[in-house]
């Protein structure tokens, strides 16, 4: 005759089945977050890219509509206009083709 109130004991396969269960459940939800930190500051970075070269061009036709002719180079819009760009984070290639024409503008990451 059993024993109903006592405890039941597990044989020693199913104990190492369910500790190998939990450290892959632990791994996975470890390998999950890790992912979506790394894609979480993908998008960072191209949010922060994307606002740089908003700023730049914004910059550039905030000269044009106060001067009346395009800045000559970036430092101008840098130093007299408010312009903030993180020039360690960001290559900022600003071309001037003519006093009246929209300058090449490209911002790259470093």
């Amino acid at each position: 005759m059993a024993n109903r109130f006592g405890t039941r004991t597990r044989r020693g396969r199913g104990k190492l089945l369910g500790r190998l269960l939990s450290v892959a459940v632990f791994c996975a939800i470890i390998v999950m977050f890790n992912f979506g930190i790394t894609n979480l500051t993908q998008v960072s970075e191209e949010e922060a890219l994307s606002a740089a070269r908003y700023a730049v061009t914004r910059a550039t036709v905030k000269f044009y509509a106060i001067e009346g002719h395009f800045p000559p180079n970036i430092d101008v819009l840098i130093e007299h206009y408010g312009l903030h760009v993180d020039l360690d984070q960001f290559i900022v290639h600003f071309d001037p083709i003519g006093a009246n024409i929209m300058p090449q503008i490209a911002v790259f990451p470093r």
